[in-house]
């Protein structure tokens, strides 16, 4: 199981491809050369995130999410993966705009035929950017947007990751009802394909539901995708999750979910402490 998370989308083994050259190039230059491309987005992003707050702090607030999850199933292969996975994000947060970074460490177990092979390393590295496109008003629609890029970082010789870049683009309709917040997402995200791989490009949807009670929110939504790997029943799952405000610079957050079909997973969690600043 090769993993991706993508803002709230989960995405398994996708890649954002710039166009493969044929160099004669070590893989031990070639992962440097993608670390140093990090840091030197790594370095862009964190001044757009940095700089605005320091103009004011009333048109946004910088947070850092640090959380982890486990999840489990065979995803319609012969191979069942074990995932346990920590992440810290830094990010800002504006009334019209966000942006963050995702840096993931994992813990993979897989077995197959009876074998065992458990790995663990970073994982790949997620850059996003979001606008609101039409803020919630009186009739309580809005509409957002996402783009974002995940940096091969992750060592592809332990199945961490794939090798290559993926990039997507995603969209979310939201009606608010009295309490009720009904959502509609979708994306499609660009997979670049390893040496003799094909993966499919992956379409994605969700529908979801949510309530405020107070501090907490609590939210459930049913999420479908193409499966990256032909031939596999393209994942579906349901989750619920909730968000709650502690104070003014703390929150945690947390969701279990499940697959319904062979190409989701059996089952998993996550848990998740933010920090803002």
């Amino acid at each position: 199981m090769k993993q991706c998370v993508i803002g709230n989308l989960s995405i398994d083994a996708t890649n954002m491809g710039f166009q493969k050259m044929d160099w004669n190039i070590s893989p031990r230059l070639r992962r440097r050369i993608r670390y140093l491309a990090f840091h030197a987005l790594l370095m862009v992003l964190l001044s757009a995130i940095v700089a605005p707050s320091a103009v004011s702090a009333d048109t946004g607030r910088g947070y850092l999410d640090l959380g982890g999850g486990y999840k489990t199933g065979d995803f319609g292969t012969p191979t069942t993966s074990s995932l346990y996975y920590l992440s810290s994000t830094i990010g800002y947060v504006a009334p019209r705009y966000d942006v963050g970074v995702t840096v993931p460490y994992l813990f993979l177990t897989n077995k197959n035929a009876g074998q065992s092979q458990t790995d663990s390393g970073a994982g790949d590295i997620i850059l996003r950017g979001g606008a609101v496109f039409i803020p919630e008003g009186p009739g309580g629609f809005s509409l957002n947007g996402t783009l974002a890029v995940k940096l091969p970082s992750a060592d592809e010789t332990k199945s961490l990751g794939t090798g290559e870049t993926d990039y997507g683009a995603f969209l979310g309709l939201h009606q608010r009802i009295e309490d009720f917040k009904l959502s509609l997402t979708g994306g499609y995200i660009k997979i670049g394909d390893p040496a003799a791989i094909n993966y499919n490009d992956v379409h994605l949807y969700g529908v979801g539901v949510s309530r405020a009670f107070g501090r907490t929110d609590i939210a459930a939504s049913l999420d479908g995708r193409r499966s990256t790997v032909p031939g596999v029943q393209n994942p579906q799952e349901v989750s619920v999750g909730f968000f709650h405000v502690l104070n003014a610079d703390h929150a945690i957050k947390g969701s279990a979910f499940k697959g319904l079909n062979n190409g989701g997973p059996d089952f998993g969690v996550d848990f998740g402490i933010v920090r803002w600043f």
